[in-house]
């Protein structure tokens, strides 16, 4: 059981758990030009990728510390989205996360990403977690350099060259440590929904 747990930041953020009803938010989400120009290719993804990607995510969510979550304040049902998926290494997890570019220059993919790294090191199963990205994307090498993330060896995407980062559970992290934005339950996501002016999902 995660230990992140509180009402909402001071701006009312939080992360929810995905649920199979959000394959329309995640695939609306991901379709913005400017949230894909790094993923999925550089191609908006099709929505049976994404139906695979939520499907999968759930099936890993749990005790494991794996799962997808979903940014969310009352006016804003899919304001980014951040994901730790299996890693091929034994005990480790990968990191990726896209947000809204109404929300970028924040913090905000910043303490998503350090908030759920958080999560999966207070669980038993999670011992490094790692991310990637294209040399092009300065904004998500410096998040994953803020993140205390260090070299973990090059990469070729379909895009170009790449990197992969890694942060060990005994690694300091980030100086200073990011806010930590709560993590909602599945019943408290579901009360949080039903709120006034949240979109239905």
């Amino acid at each position: 059981m995660s230990a992140i747990r509180d009402a909402q930041t001071k701006d009312g953020w939080r992360l929810r758990p995905a649920d199979l009803i959000d394959i329309d938010g995640l695939h609306a989400l991901a379709a913005s030009p400017l949230v894909y120009r790094y993923l999925f290719d550089g191609a908006p993804p099709d929505k049976e990728f994404i139906t695979r990607r939520v499907a999968e995510s759930v099936a890993n969510a749990g005790e494991t510390g794996l799962g997808m979550w979903f940014l969310e304040n009352v006016p804003t049902r899919y304001a980014g989205c951040v994901e730790l998926r299996p890693y091929p290494f034994s005990r480790s997890a990968e990191l990726t996360y896209l947000l809204d570019p109404h929300n970028w220059g924040q913090g905000l993919a910043l303490s998503m990403a350090w908030t759920v790294i958080t999560h999966a090191f207070f669980s038993s199963q999670i011992d490094s977690v790692v991310a990637g990205t294209d040399l092009a994307n300065t904004a998500s090498l410096a998040v994953m350099r803020r993140l205390g993330m260090r070299f973990h060896k090059d990469v070729q995407y379909p895009l170009g060259a790449g990197v992969e980062y890694v942060l060990h559970r005994d690694d300091l992290g980030p100086q200073p440590k990011p806010v930590l934005i709560p993590l909602a339950d599945n019943m408290q996501a579901k009360a949080y929904a039903r709120s006034p002016g949240v979109p239905p999902s």
